[in-house]
């Protein structure tokens, strides 16, 4: 593992940085920690070159915006906060799609901005709600300022993401679809925050929290996408499927990588959501699977405040979770929203040549060969 990770950093340094701008090697193991047959064929490097192309021309494009402008503690705000490098995801599906179909990509950048501005408009909002002091190592914007700023930054990013979605030619189609997007994200967000104090949450529940506040927008950056490029109806559709269950896929895998993953690569503290109370699908399953003894002894582990020994406590419940074979059981749940986000992917009527950068970028994020 170690030695191909090693393998990535030296072809994305080479690549000067095609996944993220000046973070590249640090976030590079974080994507592929859990990759095992992504190779460095020509036709791979190939791809790291169009990926690069794509994050440069975002790059570009994000600059031109005018950041500098009265009164200063509304705007600066957002330029600290869309100019930190990130992974940049949701504007390149966006690209991605709209390369597929041989879209022009100068009108696609405005909704791959669109996506960006709001997708992180959210996070000044969560971070807020979540009282989170970090964002990317950095302070979080309600912490550099204030949450009233915070709040008025984000309201106005929330504002220039329409804007920008109403750039293209198809601009009313691509704000009715980020209208759609935002109140499903705002209902994902919602149940979230219920479950923090429902007693019983199900599984079913559980995955359309996940579905709301995560999948959606990745799917709808796919939509968003081919949808500028002018691309029958039913290959969008497709595409949102394939967008969705990738999704689904993703969030189910960091709920395992926050336990099951080694801390230096993954960038978050080991068991933080079982330190935080948080009712995942692992611990979803283990109630489900665990014996009544096993099922009271969790109910109160997750009950504790947030200040008892953390280390104690995550060691305790991971023991839990092997003993049942969680981790066994999320992964099959993945493996089948693996399978229908591909079998979406192949439904889509184009030949492989022009799907093959979407299947590459999404093999990457995943660590998957499919």
């Amino acid at each position: 593992m170690f030695v191909f990770i090693s393998s990535i950093k030296r072809a994305l340094r080479q690549a000067q940085g095609p996944l993220i701008s000046n973070n590249t090697t640090k976030f590079a193991p974080k994507l592929l920690k859990r990759h095992k047959n992504f190779t460095f064929a020509p036709s791979n490097l190939h791809f790291m070159e169009k990926i690069k192309q794509l994050q440069q021309d975002f790059a570009d494009f994000l600059a031109k915006t005018d950041f500098d402008r009265q009164p200063k503690e509304l705007y600066e705000p957002i330029a600290y906060t869309l100019l930190q490098s990130g992974k940049r995801l949701r504007p390149m599906l966006c690209l991605l799609a709209n390369e597929m179909f041989d879209g022009d990509e100068n009108e696609a950048l405005w909704p791959a901005l669109a996506l960006e501005t709001f997708h992180n408009f959210t996070l000044i909002h969560d971070d807020i709600m979540d009282k989170a002091p970090l964002r990317r190592g950095k302070e979080t914007v309600y912490q550099k300022w204030n949450s009233d700023i915070a709040i008025l930054s984000g309201d106005a990013m929330l504002a220039q993401a329409f804007q920008y979605a109403l750039k293209p030619k198809c601009g009313a189609e691509i704000a009715q679809q980020l209208g759609k997007v935002a109140i499903e994200i705002c209902e994902g967000q919602q149940m979230d925050l219920n479950f923090e104090t429902l007693g019983n949450v199900t599984i079913p529940e559980y995955l359309e929290m996940i579905r709301l506040k995560t999948a959606v927008l990745l799917a709808t950056a796919l939509q968003m996408g081919a949808t500028v490029a002018g691309a029958p109806a039913h290959d969008i559709q497709h595409l949102y499927d394939f967008g969705l269950n990738m999704g689904m896929s993703f969030q189910l895998q960091d709920d395992i990588l926050d336990l099951y993953s080694d801390v230096a690569v993954f960038g978050k503290r080991h068991g933080g959501d079982i330190a935080d109370n948080k009712k995942t699908y692992l611990y979803l399953k283990a109630l489900e699977l665990a014996s009544e003894k096993e099922r009271q002894r969790l109910e109160y582990l997750f009950s504790l405040r947030i200040d008892h020994d953390e280390e104690e406590k995550i060691e305790e419940v991971q023991g839990i979770y092997d003993r049942l074979h969680v981790k066994d059981a999320v992964e099959t749940v993945m493996l089948d929203y693996d399978r229908k986000a591909y079998e979406a992917l192949a439904a889509v009527d184009l030949p492989e040549e022009k799907k093959k950068h979407l299947r590459a970028y999404a093999e990457l994020l995943s660590g998957r060969k499919k």
